[in-house]
């Protein structure tokens, strides 16, 4: 992506301010600094631009300096802490850069909402910056390429979720259907033993009961029976011929 991080010299500022000039003053140090910013040796020009720290404390524009020096290095969480002080700078031109870098600053970051709020209010001060046009739009491409996946992730988590409720649904529905089975199981259990217990006792009754034998009646016997009804008849006949033939009708002596 196009980026741009220009280094200010900070001379005019300084001579308009201080009237110092011994070896390392801020002059000497700030120019050590770019010359190393330059070189890409972004330790030593921080290094250089702490120094000229001292006698210009809370500038804006060292601020930006030693921020694009960050920025540089990969420390970007203490870059933007110092574009936001930079930010102070009365001068358009450094507001419109410090909202660029910290553009590119948060884009490293990945953090594309602040990129996108930074490159646009770059571009509200400097509407014809193609640069920050470019990046405004590549952020914005970004940040729907990572909510996408982000959203792609909370539907996966949330199917996992609905699946893992129902698998534990599942598992208790089994666990209610296998307690009553084994209920069922254990009732017809109770239910075969009483039976069989109550199958038992009358088996028990039956054997203590004197069995009645029913036996068929052949013809002979039945023969038999009508002689002996018809022998008794004969002779319950005699029995009573005899008694009336009994009566006494001799002589009175």
């Amino acid at each position: 992506m196009p980026y741009k991080l220009p280094i200010i010299c900070l001379i005019g500022f300084i001579f308009c301010s201080l009237s110092v000039s011994a070896k390392d003053d801020p002059v000497n140090l700030v120019k050590k600094g770019n010359i190393s910013f330059n070189a890409k040796d972004y330790t030593q020009a921080i290094e250089f631009y702490r120094n000229a720290e001292s006698e210009l404390p809370e500038s804006p524009e060292l601020n930006y300096n030693i921020a694009g020096a960050l920025h540089n290095s990969g420390k970007y969480e203490e870059a933007i802490e110092l574009y936001n002080k930079a930010l102070n700078s009365t001068e358009p031109d450094i507001q419109t850069a410090t909202h660029y870098n910290l553009g590119n600053t948060y884009f490293r970051m990945e953090d594309y909402q602040n990129a996108i709020k930074s490159y646009e209010k770059s571009l509200e001060l400097n509407p014809d910056d193609m640069n920050a046009k470019y990046n405004l739009e590549l952020s914005r491409k970004r940040l729907k390429e990572q909510i996408k996946p982000e959203q792609q992730n909370q539907d996966d988590q949330q199917q996992q979720d609905q699946q893992k409720q129902q698998d534990e649904q599942d598992k208790e529905n089994k666990d209610q259907q296998q307690d009553q089975k084994e209920e069922d199981q254990q009732g017809q259990q109770e239910q075969d033993q009483q039976e069989k217990q109550e199958e038992q006792g009358d088996q028990k009754k039956e054997k203590q009961q004197p069995k009645e034998i029913k036996k068929e009646m052949t013809k002979e016997d039945a023969e038999r029976i009508l002689n002996a009804l018809k022998d008794e008849q004969d002779i319950q006949k005699k029995i009573k011929r005899d008694i009336r033939g009994g009566n006494y009708s001799g002589k009175d002596w």
